[in-house]
């Protein structure tokens, strides 16, 4: 871990896509890093919620049931999702 690290848990890279929802509002992601706290999403085109919001996040398999997740928006720029497991 990096002296200026602010994450506990390792993260590890993974390829793959997630859903995050909000309400009525839901987005398809391209999953950036994992870890046991949280996820590092790629933020897409119409991404409207704000830090804060608490979020449902749905990481896709194949086949087969998707695993969910509470998460909450810790932070978002131009071209990534920050978000924290609840």
């Amino acid at each position: 871990m990096s002296f200026f690290e602010r994450r506990k848990a390792l993260r590890t890279a993974h390829s793959g896509q997630a859903l995050v929802v909000r309400g009525t509002a839901a987005f398809l992601v391209e999953i950036g890093d994992l870890s046991k706290g949280g996820a590092c999403l790629k933020r897409p085109r119409g991404w409207s919620l704000n830090i804060g919001d608490a979020v449902l996040l749905y990481l896709l398999n194949d086949i087969g049931p998707a695993m969910t997740m509470e998460a909450n928006v810790v932070w978002y720029r131009d071209d990534e999702i920050g978000l924290h497991y609840v």
